[in-house]
């Protein structure tokens, strides 16, 4: 099959909310049970079918049982099963995966990586992905949301530098949602939107706003799909693969293929069926 050179070629998926089976579901949105037959479709359409260059994940590896020892064991589970994917794969944590930590870096270890803040270029472009601060001071109700909705201090400063020194087109990748929303008619959200959206936002968009070379910005969290316009820039808001979307036992499947070349970014919208 002739492979386009000039094609950048991203498979992203986010919030699989892997739950081991000697727990309950919380949710019945959540079909936590169906997360490991859905991976592993993907994973076979990823290596059969769509072969791109690499995969990304927008976090919530796991539906955390607010379990230390339990939550480390189910994201060490599911981040062997990630292995299967046969392109280079890249993940940021979520609220749900920090939630029972008492440090970053042990999910970090979990992921293999240095710092889950980082950047990688490929094909001409320059991807960022942004990790999640956690904040002990502020517990770990609301599934973990307050405790990590926030990009550290030095992370912001990182990006700054990060930005400053880059010249290729850029993405963006993000656990929460970055553009405003009001989250009227989101099933988790309405009542508290602010619980889907980073906390120092407004830090982070002052950064991004004076970037032109941003194509796009990508998030999860907020369990639907959709794209905003603000100041610009397009962001993607992406669901979760496993939501009971329409309350009828169906898994949304959702996940995005997105096609770069010549700087003009396409993204697809398609759906996993089991």
């Amino acid at each position: 099959m002739y492979k386009d050179d000039n094609l950048l070629k991203i498979v992203i998926f986010s919030d699989l909310h892997y739950l081991d089976s000697n727990h309950n579901e919380q949710y019945n949105r959540k079909l936590t049970k169906l997360s490991i037959p859905l991976l592993k479709k993907l994973e076979e359409e990823i290596n059969t079918n769509i072969k791109p260059d690499l995969c990304i994940y927008l976090g919530d590896l796991i539906e955390d049982t607010n379990n230390h020892d339990q939550d480390i064991e189910n994201l060490k589970y599911i981040c062997n099963e990630f292995k299967n994917i046969k392109v280079p794969f890249y993940a940021i944590p979520g609220n749900h995966d920090l939630r029972s930590m008492n440090f970053r870096e042990e999910v970090e270890d979990i992921m293999g990586y240095g710092h889950s803040t980082f950047s990688i270029n490929i094909k001409g472009y320059h991807l960022v992905f942004l990790g999640l601060d956690v904040r002990n001071d502020l517990g770990t109700a609301e599934g973990g949301i307050l405790k990590t909705q926030f990009i550290s201090k030095d992370d912001l400063e990182w990006l700054k530098n990060d930005l400053k020194d880059n010249n290729m087109p850029c993405i963006i990748f993000n656990h929460f949602g970055i553009a405003e929303d009001d989250m009227i008619g989101n099933w988790w959200f309405e009542s508290c939107p602010e619980s889907a959206l980073l906390a120092n936002r407004k830090e982070l968009k002052e950064i991004l706003k004076i970037n032109t070379k941003i194509i796009g910005v990508f998030s999860g969290h907020q369990h639907w799909t959709k794209k905003i316009k603000e100041n610009k820039i397009d962001y993607y808001v992406l669901g979760s693969i496993t939501e009971n979307i329409n309350n009828d036992g169906i898994p949304d499947g959702v996940y995005f293929e997105v096609n770069i070349k010549d700087n003009k970014m396409i993204v697809i919208e398609k759906h996993i069926r089991l």
